[in-house]
């Protein structure tokens, strides 16, 4: 038809064809202007009622006016083609755009922005589009939005609706309302625009599968995964928009375009001033099947549901294993496929999200919570996996399933790769170990000071270098075995001249060398200084071996490098933002400004081909109180959830519950009526107020607070009434612990800084009959560090937690004249905590709360511990009970109120990809 003049359109060129009908470019020959001349197939008018429909449709569209929609110049009929003719709009339609990559936030907003404001336009006059997807929306050269098609949408939805045995096209942005054919309105338009600033910001489309019918079941059934779960960086007010657009009720999603515009325009200024919050990224199913498989519940191409993959009748271990394979076969199998290719200079970003399966449950850091650890190996081909239960060591290969367990590995903790990848070193107990990737004899390199192994293999394969130790101090041991050194580069203690009090001393950690490119023996690692009165920031260092030279980088924890050119760290010791700052091997310096990559992560580790590894955290989000029964079983709940709550204490009466919540900066004492259901605020000073602790009486709450400076012992009426008053201001730290059944004495720890490696000791106060003054009493003194002692409900008896065995353990000790101890937990204990009646001793172990019959007459006794239960609240802290025991036997512990994503481990190929263009600008 080029170079045909229909009715005053002369046709110029061909752009395009679907199944809609074929466009071509054309010369208003009248108005001297170029237009689009879409002819509609033949098949979608068939029917006089059906054309007439289309009539009105295109003619209610041709009235639209609006900087944001294409507009409609003509609807005419020539030798029986029916055809519109409209505003040829020059440019890429986002689906073009997209192709390539994610658009830039920024960007995406912006034209989301503009399709929001031309759907408004729309709406406001009672057009429904209908069909608004990527390919629908025109940019410009100079950025402008053009919403192209109005008038065309009941005969693109008529004919997606009968198109149903097709590869996926339009159907996925169609609505749950268009999907199951029920009628259509403006909320319609909203949905489907969702979709199109999901596919924008993560590059795919929030429903995929091979048939329209998997898609058709995913829009009507399924959630689709969080955009912030696809890619780092993204606000979370953003997710919050993508997910109120998407919400499958209508009523639940934006009811106008312009409440969806207020949104973006309201994000998009967030950005501009910098005030946008990021959100970490999560698992976004626990059912992996509903997100990282098709919706018709098979896994990839295997052709086969997770279940069908895993052998009924096979060893637990087996089982076990097949478990893991089951989950993460689809995701290895697109691994494998680009990591045993040439990878071109600038490979595309590639995300991949590995939940832990329940068989293989996170490992378990002693004196802290669950952690997932994992490493990818420096050729990017495998990842070292340690785990709880048997707690062995665990080898994912990209090239093939099921992991492989490694024998003889049990206890593993934090590995590390050879320069290799042919060993990891892992610590095990008090030694440091190694084993090859193939399987084989575990071999022994050294031991450890204490349980740590923070380790790094240097460039040349010759030596390791870890942490361990309190304060952890960095060591180096030859690779094949031997005895290890303290490095010089670690500073030796040196007390200041006001003694004890004045100490400072310096940890370190986290070591991991450089590229060989940077000399032969240099890392980075961390390092702190702490003093009995201060904390300072944690900073990582570059530090030379071989010359001693040491530099201050940047404040963070766990750095590693990536071959980008950067350095790779988290904000908080225990997992938090990853970040990554320019850094030259040349000159050992950073060379820009540091950036985040993601949120709630842990144990980043960069192979040399640029893929990232590490594990995901849940988010701190509110917990409440509940009771649990002595099987670990939920009975009640207490209150109200709080964003973080500890010391849950309960009044000897059993009537009120104290405990803390922290907002901001502040960490606050309050007082539950269990009965009334009625919270009392008691402390409200800036700073910290912890540990409360009830008088015999009910009617008074101790507690522990930095308000003055150090950390001193206050005490308040329960009522609220009042003012706090000072029990004991000392210049050491002390902190409270418990309070006599007779209100005779209050039992308090004492220590000259806040360093662990600061001897503690265990002191009393004592009331003098008939008066109020209190005496100070030393209950014990070590060199060690002694907490958490608690009185026997006859007061006979203290039990407490010391770590002179070189871990914590639980103690029993007479009282108030000390004497000979009884050792009450032999593989760790802290927490420990008497029963109401005095007949049970309970303390922790791990996540798991133990038992232990006793006497506490003139002699004391124990019968044999029993494990009640696990929970993870457990491991909240290693010295102060962080729950409670009724009169009943009931128990009051911190759980979350909202269920937190599964921990996963996060594969990023080619990392850099995504934040390449934003450090440009």
């Amino acid at each position: 038809m080029i170079g045909q003049t229909i009715s005053h359109y002369k046709i110029t060129e061909k752009l395009g064809e679907g199944g809609m009908g074929v466009v071509y470019k054309a010369e208003d020959t009248k108005l001297k202007r170029t237009v689009a001349l879409k002819f509609l197939a033949a098949h979608l008018l068939n029917d006089e009622d059906t054309k007439e429909r289309f009539r009105r449709e295109a003619e209610a569209a041709a009235a639209l006016s609006h900087s944001n929609i294409a507009v409609v110049y003509d609807i005419d009929e020539c030798d029986g083609h029916s055809f519109i003719a409209m505003e040829f709009v020059e440019g890429l339609t986002v689906g073009e755009k997209v192709t390539e990559r994610p658009l830039k936030l920024e960007e995406a907003l912006d034209i989301a922005i503009q399709a929001a404001q031309g759907l408004q336009a729309a709406h406001e006059r009672g057009v429904v589009h209908r069909d608004i997807k990527s390919a629908n929306l025109m940019v410009t050269p100079q950025g402008q939005v053009k919403v192209m098609d109005f008038g065309l949408a009941q005969l693109a939805e008529r004919s997606k609706l009968t198109e149903t045995t097709t590869v996926l096209g339009t159907p996925s942005y169609m609505s749950p309302e268009q999907a199951v054919g029920d009628k259509t309105d403006r909320r319609t338009d909203l949905w489907s625009l969702g979709v199109v600033l999901y596919e924008m910001v993560t590059g795919r489309l929030p429903f995929e599968g091979e048939r329209q019918e998997a898609v058709l079941y995913g829009i009507t059934n399924q959630e689709p995964e969080l955009v912030t779960a696809l890619r780092a960086g993204l606000p979370m007010d953003l997710e919050w928009i993508v997910g109120k657009a998407l919400a499958k009720n209508r009523d639940e999603r934006y009811q106008h375009a312009e409440d969806l515009l207020v949104d973006l325009q309201t994000l998009k200024r967030k950005l501009d001033s910098g005030r946008s919050t990021l959100i970490g990224r999560r698992a976004a199913a626990s059912d992996i099947g509903a997100s990282q498989a098709p919706s018709s519940g098979r896994v990839g191409d295997l052709g086969h549901t997770v279940s069908e993959l895993i052998p009924t009748r096979m060893p637990k271990r087996e089982r076990l294993a097949w478990s893991l394979t089951a989950v993460v076969s689809a995701a290895l199998l697109g691994v494998s496929l680009v990591h045993f290719q040439e990878t071109p200079p600038e490979a595309p970003l590639r995300r991949y999200s590995l939940p832990l399966p329940a068989g293989l449950s996170p490992n378990l850091r002693p004196g802290g919570g669950f952690l997932s650890w994992s490493a990818v190996s420096p050729n990017g081909r495998h990842i070292a996996i340690t785990a709880a239960g048997p707690g062995a060591l665990w080898i994912q290969d990209f090239d093939q399933t099921p992991p492989r367990e490694l024998a003889g590995t049990q206890g593993a903790g934090l590995p590390f790769w050879s320069p290799e990848s042919d060993y990891i070193g892992f610590a095990a107990g008090n030694e440091l170990k190694k084993v090859s990737v193939q399987g084989g004899p575990v071999i022994a390199i050294c031991e450890l000071p204490t349980f740590n192994g923070e380790g790094s293999w240097s460039p040349d394969g010759e030596s390791i270098v870890f942490a361990a130790g309190r304060p952890r101090k960095l060591y180096e041991v030859a690779a094949r075995g031997g005895q290890p050194s303290l490095l010089s580069l670690f500073e030796e203690l040196e007390e200041s001249p006001g003694g004890p009090i004045g100490q400072e001393l310096t940890t370190q950690g986290a070591p991991h060398f450089l590229p060989i490119e940077a000399g032969n023996h240099v890392l980075i690692f961390m390092k702190q200084t702490l003093s009995s009165r201060t904390v300072d920031p944690p900073s990582i260092v570059v530090g030379d071996l071989e010359t001693g030279r040491q530099e201050l980088l940047v404040t963070g924890f766990h750095p590693i490098y990536s071959h980008t050119g950067h350095l790779v760290y988290t904000a908080d010791q225990f997992g938090g933002d990853l970040w990554a700052v320019p850094f030259s091997l040349d000159t050992l310096s950073v060379t820009g400004e540091a950036f985040p990559i993601a949120q709630n992560t842990r144990n980043a580790t960069v192979a040399t081909d640029q893929t990232l590894v590490y594990v995901d955290i849940p988010e701190s989000g509110p917990e409440h109180l509940v009771w649990l029964d002595r099987g670990g079983h939920k009975t009640g709940e207490i209150g109200q959830p709080h964003e973080a709550i500890g010391w849950p204490a309960l009044s000897p009466d059993g009537k009120l519950l104290a405990f803390t919540f922290q907002a901001r900066s502040n960490e606050d004492v309050w007082v539950y009526d269990i009965a009334r259901e009625t919270r009392t605020r008691l402390t409200s000073a800036e700073g910290t107020d912890m540990r409360p602790v009830w008088s015999p009486t009910s009617e008074d709450v101790g507690f522990t607070s930095n308000r003055a400076g150090n950390r001193d012992i206050y005490f308040r009426r329960a009522d609220g009434s009042g003012q706090a008053q000072a029990l004991l201001e000392r210049d050491e730290f002390v902190y409270l612990t418990d309070w006599s059944k007779d209100g005779r004495y209050v039992l308090f720890m004492r220590a000259d800084g806040i360093s662990p490696a600061t001897p503690a000791d265990l002191w009393y106060l004592e009331r003098d009959e008939g008066t109020s003054d209190w005496k100070p009493h030393q209950f014990s003194q070590s060199p060690f560090h002694e907490r958490s002692a608690k009185l026997s409900p006859d007061g006979r008896y203290v039990a407490y937690v010391s770590n002179e065995s070189g871990q914590n353990e639980v103690y029993v000790r007479p009282f108030p004249e000390g004497g000979r101890r009884s050792t009450v937990s032999s593989k760790g204990g802290t927490q420990a905590h008497w029963s109401r009646d005095g007949k049970e001793l309970f303390y922790v172990e791990g996540v798991t709360l133990i038992a232990v019959p006793v006497s506490t007459g003139s002699k004391f006794s124990m019968g044999p511990a029993k494990r009640l239960f696990e929970h993870s609240s457990l491991a909240k802290t290693p010295s102060y009970p962080m729950y409670d025991v009724s009169a009943d036997g009931r128990f009051v512990v911190v759980e979350a109120a909202e269920v937190t994503p599964d921990r996963s481990i996060h594969i990023v190929q080619n990392w850099y990809e995504e934040f390449r263009d934003r450090e440009q600008d």
